[in-house]
């Protein structure tokens, strides 16, 4: 990153911090993934601002999963970010939804294993306390990021873990409606902001203070029955969720 002339930052009436923000993503338009940024004091002389303003900055843009911080080796431009855009009227998976707009999914980390249904799960799935349950795990990464963290409890009368094919890629609710017995028909959603914690950042790759979209959706069968329980942790950055409302008449 060459630090120009007319770097200075003008102020106005916006939080500084915030300023240097929109500074620094003008800044990396010119850049390219894995260019490193000058030295902290160096890039705050520049911008006219000081070293505190500067890590604020540069924190939210970490967050954002924009750059990645090295102590003791320095700042990296890690791209432009990758963003899967999608109403919430359609029920679809992480893996359709980014195939739609040509971007490649994976899945890593994925775990499948049978267990019991807590209290809360079994009421909402609509079994008895303690009823078999497949619980599978698993991060979808999405041009080699981390996009989000899901976790579906279905009943394993439903799908059992050996039921999972061979290459199985982590999509729980693909593999209930290429199956269609039973057939998934529709989901109750809600959305709720979740603080990402120590064990979901770790999965994440994204601090433990980043605030996370939880969707938490109970799927049914064509005749009501709910098939499966998913808990979708997504990182803001990469989703633009959107929804298409009427007035009431």
């Amino acid at each position: 990153m060459r630090q120009g002339r007319g770097m200075k930052i003008k102020p106005d009436n916006r939080p500084l911090y915030q300023q240097a923000e929109e500074a620094l993503n003008q800044l990396m338009k010119g850049l390219s993934p894995g260019d490193k940024f000058p030295p902290e004091p160096a890039l705050a002389r520049s911008l006219g601002i000081s070293r505190a303003t500067l890590r604020e900055a540069l924190r939210n843009l970490e967050e954002k999963q924009v750059i990645t911080r090295r102590q003791g080796v320095g700042t990296f431009y890690n791209g432009p970010r990758v963003t899967i855009d999608s109403g919430l009227e359609t029920l679809a998976s992480v893996d359709a939804l980014a195939q739609r707009q040509g971007l490649h999914c994976t899945t890593t980390g994925l775990e499948v294993s049978g267990g019991a249904a807590s209290a809360d799960d079994a009421a909402t799935l609509g079994l008895t306390p303690g009823a078999p349950v497949t619980i599978v795990r698993r991060v979808k990464v999405a041009d080699g990021r981390p996009i989000a963290y899901l976790v579906d409890v279905v009943p394993q009368s439903v799908l059992a873990p050996t039921d999972l094919p061979q290459g199985f890629d982590g999509s729980v609710l693909d593999l209930l409606i290429a199956r269609r017995d039973p057939a998934a028909s529709h989901a109750a959603a809600d959305i709720t902001p979740v603080k990402a914690g120590k064990e979901l950042g770790a999965r994440l790759q994204v601090p433990a203070s980043t605030v996370l979209l939880l969707l938490e959706e109970t799927i049914y069968s064509r005749d009501g029955v709910p098939v499966d329980l998913c808990r979708s942790y997504f990182v803001p950055q990469f989703f633009q969720f959107h929804l298409l409302r009427r007035i009431a008449f």
